[in-house]
C-alpha cells in the first residue's frame, strides 16, 4: 500500500483525556494566526470564550466531532483539525454535511504538508459518515488558507459572519460535494 503521509508527521485521534491540551493548543495557533490583524481586547475575549478546557472537553465528547492533532515523531503537536457530523449553513445545500470548523498548523511546519495530511482525515472520516458535503468558513482576510482550501477542491458558496470579541467580520463559506 502506497503511503504518501509527510515523513515525520502522524496523526493521533484526540480524546476527552486531551481537553486540556487542546485548550492550550487550540488558543495559541488561533492567536498565532490572527493577533496580528485584531485588537488585543477583541483577541482575547475570544480565546477565553472559546478555548477553555470545559468547552474543549464538551466537543471532544460530543459523538458528532472528531479531533486529530499531526504531531511530529517526538509526539509534540505540528496542528490539529476539528471536524463535526451534521454541522449546517445556509449557502451549503447538503443532506448530510461535515464541517471542518478549526485546522491550524503550527507556523513552523507550514508547507511540510501537515494541513493536507489533516484535510484527508477530514475528507475520510466525512465519506465514512455518509456525508454528502465537507465545507468550511474562512476569513475573508486570509489569502493564504484560501488558497489552500480551493487547491484541495474546495469552491466559495456563500458567506457568513464571525464575531472576534466586539469585531462582526465576515467569512466565505468554501464547499466541495463528497
Amino acid at each position: 500500500m502506497h503511503n504518501d503521509t509527510p515523513t515525520g508527521v502522524r496523526l493521533r485521534r484526540a480524546t476527552t483525556d486531551d481537553a486540556a491540551l487542546l485548550s492550550r493548543l487550540g488558543a495559541r495557533l488561533f492567536e498565532q494566526t490572527f493577533a496580528a490583524a485584531n485588537t488585543a481586547d477583541d483577541m482575547a475575549a475570544y480565546l477565553a470564550q472559546t478555548f477553555h478546557a470545559d468547552a474543549q472537553a464538551a466537543e471532544l465528547a460530543d459523538d458528532r466531532c472528531r479531533v486529530w492533532f499531526a504531531e511530529d515523531d517526538a509526539g509534540e503537536p505540528m496542528g490539529y483539525v476539528m471536524l463535526w457530523r451534521d454541522s449546517r449553513t445556509e449557502s451549503v445545500d447538503a443532506k448530510h454535511p461535515a464541517e471542518i470548523q478549526r485546522i491550524y498548523v503550527d507556523r513552523p511546519y507550514h508547507g511540510r504538508g501537515v494541513a493536507n495530511v489533516m484535510m484527508r482525515a477530514c475528507t475520510v472520516q466525512a465519506r465514512e459518515w455518509s456525508c454528502d458535503v465537507l465545507w468550511l468558513a474562512v476569513w475573508q482576510r486570509n489569502p493564504r488558507a484560501i488558497a489552500f482550501y480551493e487547491k484541495c477542491g474546495l469552491r466559495r458558496v456563500g458567506v457568513k459572519t464571525f464575531q472576534l470579541g466586539s469585531d462582526l467580520q465576515h467569512d466565505y463559506v468554501m464547499a466541495q460535494n463528497l
